[in-house]
């Protein structure tokens, strides 16, 4: 039986259709479990690079608080006992005294940091967005946290790293999950999680990530340590001492517009070696692909 031009063109159209609808069916699965970033007003993602002078040094690495992670950092003091070359893009670049994320094989490398605008060609800006924190665009979504640093010059002072609950404005601390161990209360009393280590979680709809620095005591208990937050306002009064310096974190990005892979850094201030224990910590964050 002949068939007419019409059926031709839908029996040719059904393959294309199924093929397009599976694609779109893949694209779902795929991007509905990313998280995304929520950060203040002006912030962004700021690009940097490793650029060099003709003196042969970096320009946008060079220890002068631009961006703002980019301080004299002494996490690696006990090797070289010089404060440079030490801040976390050292290590997410595997450059300087900062060779412990897992080898250059590892290191994502000069991947986009949040933060206020930075000009890179300059290096100029690159403030720090004091409010930091994530949403889940799927319940119940699963993310994958793997821990590639974990130093201090101090060693049985180690951090420990988590996420903790807040609400869409990024106004309530809620409760903290520990994600790695550190050293604990007091300071060498638990055995920190070793580097490598990787752990699955379900966080709430907005969340963000803390660290517990055991080597700041608050006035209320000597070995409770400082809480540091991704939202710099719920850090505890002994993170934002004057005479201390800031603990920060700086959060950097794969892949930011579709399936985004997060680092989260959480580092000491420039002028840690007061306590004699300066930290450095970085996780990568990834979301748990499922099957479809």
């Amino acid at each position: 039986m002949t068939r007419t031009t019409n059926e031709r063109w839908t029996s040719l159209r059904k393959p294309t259709l199924i093929l397009l609808i599976a694609m779109a069916l893949w694209a779902m699965c795929a991007t509905s479990y990313a998280q995304n970033l929520i950060g203040s007003p002006g912030a962004g993602w700021q690009t940097w690079n490793l650029a060099k002078r003709v003196d042969g040094n970096f320009i946008d690495l060079n220890n002068n608080g631009a961006p703002y992670w980019d301080v004299p950092f002494l996490a690696f003091g006990q090797y070289s006992g010089t404060p440079a070359s030490k801040s976390v893009g050292w290590c997410m670049t595997s450059n300087g005294d900062c060779q412990g994320i897992g080898s250059a094989l590892f290191a994502p490398g000069p991947i986009p940091f949040w933060a206020k605008y930075y000009n890179a060609a300059t290096d100029v800006g690159g403030a720090i967005d004091p409010k930091m924190f994530f949403k889940s665009n799927s319940y119940g979504a699963s993310y994958r946290a793997t821990l590639y640093l974990n130093t201090a010059t101090n060693t049985t002072e180690i951090n420990e790293f988590g996420w903790f609950e807040t609400n869409s404005t990024g106004t309530v601390k809620g409760p903290r999950h520990v994600l790695f161990q550190g050293s604990g209360n007091p300071p060498g009393s638990l055995t920190p999680d070793p580097v490598g280590k990787t752990v699955t979680f379900q966080p709430t709809q907005y969340f963000g990530y803390y660290y517990q620095d055991v080597s700041d005591p608050q006035s209320f208990s000597p070995y409770s340590g400082c809480l540091a937050y991704t939202i710099f306002g719920f850090n505890d009064s002994d993170c934002t001492a004057a005479g201390q310096g800031d603990h920060v974190f700086a959060i950097f990005t794969q892949n930011p517009d579709l399936d985004p892979i997060y680092w989260i850094a959480g580092q000491d201030p420039s002028m840690c070696n007061f306590d004699g224990d300066c930290n450095l910590t970085i996780v990568k964050v990834q979301p748990v692909q499922i099957e479809h």
